[in-house]
């Protein structure tokens, strides 16, 4: 599921998710809109928080 899926999905905002994470709103928004990739330290995180539903994979175009 892409990250910005889920942030639909489960009615979170990426300021909530942001702050969820310990992280900056710009940070987690060039994630959710696929301008930028996570850090492994930071993919780790997300996978974490959304209890596996994100996955590495999840961030690459093509890869479902």
């Amino acid at each position: 599921m892409k990250f910005a899926e889920y942030i639909q999905k489960e009615n979170k905002t990426i300021a909530g998710v942001a702050r969820d994470l310990g992280l900056t709103h710009c940070v987690v928004r060039v994630w959710v809109t696929g301008e930028k990739i996570p850090s492994k330290e930071n993919m780790q995180k997300i996978v974490q928080y959304t209890g596996g539903k994100v996955l590495p994979n999840d961030f690459y175009d093509g890869v479902e």
